[in-house]
């Protein structure tokens, strides 16, 4: 079976270059997320969304859920929805913040730490296999051209 053509070497050789490299982003991204996805599912019972809030949930301390929700690329509601579940497997607790009452503070259980370190090696073990024939130069100046791409205001 032939591969099809990924739209950013079409978009490459026929035009501009930035929106070429834009795509490519575009497309790793979305083959780290498949793998992500498959990869959390199979060996820990979690989403690449769960995984997300195990990992952004993971200091010490809580976490006010709303400062979560500004690390997470998901709604609101789809955030309180993901919290119920985390929370009805014992993964994660939500609390009142006692120094704001309309805060609420979301920690991980001792549960959830645990599985959130085990999926945190299977999210570095992909990412180090995908990153496996790059050099730590080149996965630094990677480091340093993606940061100036700005999406501006």
């Amino acid at each position: 079976m032939d591969k099809t053509t990924p739209v950013s070497s079409m978009i490459r050789a026929n035009g501009p270059i930035k929106i070429a490299a834009w795509r490519l982003m575009m497309e790793k991204h979305q083959d780290f997320m498949t793998r992500f996805e498959h990869e959390f599912r199979t060996r820990h019972g979690l989403s690449a969304n769960e995984f997300d809030v195990l990992i952004n949930a993971r200091p010490a301390r809580s976490v006010r859920q709303r400062d979560l929700l500004r690390s997470l690329v998901i709604s609101r509601s789809a955030l309180s929805r993901l919290l119920g579940k985390l929370e009805d497997r014992g993964l994660v607790r939500q609390e009142a913040d006692p120094d704001d009452q309309r805060g609420i503070l979301v920690s991980l259980t001792e549960a959830g730490a645990e599985l959130c370190d085990e999926a945190a090696e299977t999210n570095a073990e992909i990412i180090l296999a995908a990153f496996a024939g790059i050099s730590d130069t080149e996965a630094d100046e990677i480091f340093e051209l993606v940061s100036k791409v700005c999406p501006g205001d």
